[in-house]
């Protein structure tokens, strides 16, 4: 029977489905010791039926727990619950790179800064025999802030260490696999350079450079077949960038580069002048805004330096620069700081009316449970933090509810909310 949201598995409630990895499905779950969030991946049956490659898998799971870096998803522990293999990891807050794909190509000096971190991730990995095998956009997150975290190192493998696959097997996906992997499985730190320089292109083009309607037809596309410069594709990728990602993309191993650290010197100085790691995902796009420097600035005098994570999250959850910047506002308790921050962040960009420095409402806990209920179907178990952080700062229970609908992305989402509780 299929694992469902709920269930309890050990120590863990199951919250939520997170997805599919290489070789699991992946969970959200709430320890119910700690309370604390993570991400469970549970192996796929055929390797619960299968004790030696299971055995074999813990194995691997090690070399994943040597890896701690800030651009690497942490793998916590790992343990057997009844007949399951799982893994309990950390649990990042954000979007793939895949989504974000999806809705067209992302700005180059944004992109770069993306794969700056994919980089010091694998060249921490690589340092220590550690070849990934399945870099692609699905596996690499894109956290509050713009901080990348590289996941799924479920065929990662230490060198010379046991494949967890058979001899000569390509393991990986097909569309970023590069071509020394299809031909005989072998696998090193270029084969990840490879598959990062398909990934960028597709990052900075908004499409894949190779493709195939067959898996053969893919294979020999793969060994074979150049595709055009980014430049071509997307005349905004600047040329020294798509010389960079297409030297990645050489067929033969020895004409790459041959370390991600020579990935990361070739990007050097590639950023515009006003972009910053601060730049965020407004309405799920990446963009860098002067405003929302402007903000940053501003809230950090008020409040000190997690201005920039709260900078980052508004600019996710909210359309307008007057929204994030009210949304940022009632995060200030102090009623002058705020009206300071409120006037000094408008500049001559947008007129704001400053919010009245009324204390705010005392909330019946009985009604903060019933909004709890009403809020979790379209955001999930962090309801109830939502709803009593909004309930610090809101001054009626129309600006809770109204502050409540605005976590929710989607307008009739919102407004199935709204109905539900007013």
């Amino acid at each position: 029977m299929g694992i469902q949201i709920g269930d309890i598995l050990g120590d863990y409630r199951v919250t939520g489905v997170l997805g599919r990895g290489g070789m699991g499905k992946v969970f959200r779950v709430q320890s119910l010791l700690t309370d604390r969030e993570e991400a469970m991946k549970v192996v796929l049956p055929d390797l619960d039926d299968n004790e030696a490659l299971a055995d074999r898998f813990l194995r691997e799971i090690k070399v994943h727990a040597s890896l701690q870096h800030p651009n690497i998803a942490a793998l916590h522990t790992a343990l057997r619950i009844g007949d399951r293999l799982v893994m309990l990891l950390e649990l990042v807050e954000g979007v793939s790179l895949e989504e974000i794909i999806h809705q067209g190509p992302v700005a180059a000096p944004i992109a770069v800064h993306y794969m700056n971190q994919v980089l010091a991730a694998l060249g921490f990995a690589h340092e220590r025999g550690v070849i990934h095998r399945d870099i692609k956009p699905a596996n690499i997150l894109i956290a509050t802030g713009g901080v990348v975290k590289l996941t799924d190192f479920g065929i990662a493998r230490a060198t010379g260490g046991m494949r967890l696959t058979g001899t000569g097997m390509a393991v990986g996906t097909l569309a970023y696999m590069a071509p020394e992997q299809i031909r005989s499985g072998q696998a090193d730190a270029r084969s990840d350079v490879y598959s990062l320089g398909l990934t960028f292109y597709e990052t900075v083009t908004g499409r894949r450079p190779i493709h195939g309607d067959t898996e053969h037809a893919l294979m020999t596309a793969q060994l074979n077949l150049m595709p055009l410069d980014p430049t071509t594709v997307n005349p905004q990728v600047p040329p020294a960038i798509s010389a960079a990602i297409m030297h990645s993309l050489a067929k033969d191993p020895g004409h790459r580069f041959q370390t991600a650290l020579e990935f990361q010197d070739a990007l050097r100085g590639h950023f515009e002048p006003d972009f910053t790691p601060s730049a965020v995902l407004t309405g799920s796009r990446p963009v860098a805004s002067p405003e929302l420097s402007a903000m940053e600035a501003s809230l950090s005098r008020a409040i000190g330096p997690i201005a920039r994570r709260l900078v980052a999250d508004a600019s996710r959850r909210y359309s307008t620069v007057a929204e994030i910047r009210q949304a940022l506002a009632a995060q200030i308790e102090d009623p002058k700081e705020r009206a300071a921050f409120l006037k000094t962040s408008a500049g001559t960009a947008t007129t704001m009316t400053p919010r009245s420095p009324t204390a705010p409402a005392s909330f019946d806990p009985g009604a903060l449970d019933r909004l709890t209920q009403a809020l979790a179907p379209f955001i999930g178990p962090i309801a109830k933090v939502v709803v009593s952080r909004a309930a610090r700062n809101a001054r009626s229970m129309e600006e809770l509810q109204s502050a409540l609908a605005a976590e929710i992305t989607d307008d009739a989402e919102r407004k199935r909310f709204l109905g539900s509780v007013r």
